[in-house]
């Protein structure tokens, strides 16, 4: 019987043999350890730094900016110096400014800031006016921005034109007659509310090309129902104020037959005349 060969093997050199490669793996890896980690602490460094430069720079800006306004508002260059009234014409500017409640010496800012009062204040003084806004010129400048409602047409009354208004109200001033357009109607003969009222409604009721060729509406007239029209050509239409409406398509064809002053008469039926001489003096066309 052959006896097998036996190989001795010393564990201690094996095990030497891995212990020596473990160590000197720990070894490199010690000696990459410190690179990166002193890396690391660099960039974290450099971010922490960054982050404060700009949370000071933050700082410093709004610091500076509410620095800038508290030293403009203590100054007398915030001071209200003088107030310009843009887009009321017709308006006395030293009134609306009193009744703004803007006086010399307020600061500038606070009307910036509470603009809501001056835009009430106005409105309940005066019905020409719609809204207001305010802006700054040269630091203390003040410039009100009034925005009118528009003018239907114009009312007659003893001493002057009042306008009236898109939302239905009269303006407070007395116009004389250079002073109002010569687009618009004019609205004579009424002293009543109510019967101006119902004429209005009638006269927004109509079309625009209809509207825009009458030069005067009548309030004398003979019946509360009646409507009476002095028109540019020199045409009077009558009319009723509960049917004109949809009689007013014949008006152009009518008016194309019978030429200038004729009285259309659109009240009951439709027909036409030439006006009498006393007409025509009554309403303004000798």
């Amino acid at each position: 019987m052959t006896k097998k060969r036996i190989t001795k093997i010393d564990p201690k050199e094996t095990l030497s043999r891995y212990l020596d490669h473990q160590s000197n793996e720990s070894k490199g890896k010690k000696r990459k350890s410190p690179a990166k980690i002193s890396a690391s602490l660099s960039n974290l460094h450099r971010e922490r730094k960054s982050a404060l430069v700009k949370r000071l720079g933050l700082i410093i800006g709004i610091s500076a900016v509410f620095i800038i306004i508290f030293g403009y508002y203590i100054s007398p260059l915030a001071n209200v110096k003088s107030v310009k009234v843009e887009g009321a014409e017709d308006l006395p500017v030293e009134q609306v400014v009193k009744a703004a409640g803007i006086k010399s010496g307020d600061k500038v800012l606070d009307y910036l800031l509470h603009l809501s009062k001056v835009d009430q204040r106005l409105p309940s003084k005066y019905t020409e006016i719609k809204n207001v806004n305010i802006s700054v010129k040269h630091f203390n400048q003040l410039v009100l921005h009034v925005n009118e409602y528009k003018t239907i047409g114009y009312i007659k009354k003893e001493n002057g034109y009042c306008k009236i208004l898109t939302h239905g109200k009269l303006g407070t001033q007395e116009l004389a007659w250079n002073k109002i357009s010569q687009d618009k109607p004019v609205f004579i003969g009424y002293n009543h509310e109510v019967s101006l009222k119902k004429n209005l409604q009638l006269f927004n009721s109509l079309p625009s090309d209809f509207q825009s060729q009458i030069k005067l509406l009548s309030g004398n007239t003979r019946r509360k129902s009646q409507v009476i029209f002095l028109m540019k050509d020199g045409n009077v239409v009558i009319g009723n104020l509960s049917t004109l409406k949809s009689k007013i398509k014949y008006y152009n064809e009518i008016k194309n037959k019978v030429g200038k002053n004729s009285l259309i008469d659109l009240e009951v039926g439709a027909y036409s005349r030439p006006l009498t001489p006393n007409e025509k003096r009554a309403y303004g066309l000798t």
